[in-house]
């Protein structure tokens, strides 16, 4: 029966009712936006597979033949059908729900839920959104995480990855620091107190540019944390100078608790990407986080 079927299609059933309705090839074609010769070639792939006359063909005008008028009533019914599952697909799609899981460092778990999750669940209030975080990238290994915010690079062939944009660091220290140690040059870092991204022990190779310049220093300091938001708490507090991404640090800077210093000199672009799983694109609820964050995070990001 599938086989049959396929013998015509959907446009042929559409432009016979259309015929039909008009009362003419002509004005069927001009209301489909189709040649004259399409419309009489799909009329004519019916009349073939049911091997009856459906139209009776005048010099100005058709009228349907019997057997015609009844086939036409049944496509009514089916092109209906159609609008119906049409409009059933464009529910499902956007009202699409279900739990979508998602991992990230820290400091893009906290971009991220407090920035993007809010403009997910306006579009989208039947999601439930969870967030996990960690500096571990063995997130994707687990079935039930959907997605994941990875820096600087994806080596994992299992997985596909998007770019959604880079983040660059800022130098930063409380204000009676930066008065008190000011900076000429990002040599005058190795002379001065550096709190440092590290989980080992509180020394670091900071790169920074600069226009065409490059500057690499080695820094050292009294404290060493893996974790940028206890960083940026320790620099508030005057503890030393901060190198830190400079998403996180708008409200520091416009309250003054943090300045920045070296203005002319970022650290190089380090990007961001979403990975996920081969396919996982096809699941609705998955393909919605998809969208918006690609559309939200670069903005962020700048």
């Amino acid at each position: 029966m599938v086989a049959e079927v396929r013998t015509f299609g959907l446009n042929a059933l559409l432009s016979f009712h259309t015929v039909a309705r008009l009362g003419g090839i002509s004005a069927a074609a001009r209301h489909l936006g189709l040649a004259k010769s399409g419309v009489s070639r799909h009329v004519a792939q019916l009349e073939e597979h049911f091997a009856v006359r459906l139209l009776e063909r005048g010099p100005r005008s058709v009228r349907l033949t019997p057997i015609g008028r009844k086939l036409d009533d049944r496509i009514r019914s089916i092109l209906a059908e159609v609008d119906h599952l049409r409009d059933v697909a464009h529910t499902e799609r956007d009202s699409v729900s279900g739990q979508v899981t998602i991992t990230a460092t820290p400091d893009f778990g906290a971009l991220i839920a407090s920035r993007l999750f809010p403009e997910v669940r306006r579009r989208h209030p039947n999601l439930s959104l969870v967030m996990r975080t960690g500096y571990a990238f063995e997130d994707m290994q687990d079935p039930n995480t959907d997605l994941a915010v990875r820096v600087g690079s994806v080596d994992d062939e299992r997985l596909v990855a998007r770019r959604i944009g880079s983040f660059f660091r800022w130098l930063v220290a409380a204000p009676a620091l930066a008065d008190t140690k000011p900076l000429q040059t990002p040599d005058d870092l190795k002379a001065r107190p550096c709190l440092t991204f590290r989980g080992d022990r509180p020394v670091a190779r900071w790169r920074f540019v600069s226009d065409e310049r490059e500057a690499a220093v080695e820094v050292s300091g009294p404290i060493a944390v893996r974790n940028f938001a206890i960083l940026q708490e320790l620099a508030r507090s005057g503890q030393g100078f901060a190198f830190l991404p400079a998403f996180m640090l708008d409200e520091d800077l416009s309250r003054r608790r943090l300045v920045r210093c070296l203005p002319d000199w970022t650290s190089p672009g380090t990007p961001v990407f979403l990975t996920f799983r081969p396919g996982a694109r096809r699941i609705a609820r998955i393909a919605a986080i998809l969208d918006v964050a690609q559309e939200v995070l670069p903005d962020l990001l700048e």
